[in-house]
């Protein structure tokens, strides 16, 4: 993948489930999300309700995104807690 990374686009319902997050959470889950944003296509795809989402984890919380590569564009689309995924 190119040195370039993915835009970021949050959703409304991750905003608000980010926000809900300590301090300490939050900058991990940044942390996380710029590494995503540099080559998101490294990552598991999920099934069935999430077919087309990927995952990734930060400490407790899982991180549910899916990607454009053709518009360069990644979509965070919500924060899930203590679930397995």
């Amino acid at each position: 993948m190119s040195g370039t990374p993915f835009k970021i686009l949050p959703t409304k319902e991750f905003s608000k489930d980010f926000r809900k997050l300590s301090g300490s959470l939050q900058s991990q889950a940044r942390q996380k999300i710029e590494e995503i944003a540099q080559d998101p296509t490294k990552y598991k795809f999920l099934h069935y309700d999430l077919k087309g989402s990927c995952r990734v984890r930060v400490g407790k919380l899982r991180i549910i995104f899916s990607y454009d590569v053709a518009k360069m564009e990644l979509y965070l689309e919500k924060v899930v807690f203590g679930h397995k995924y």
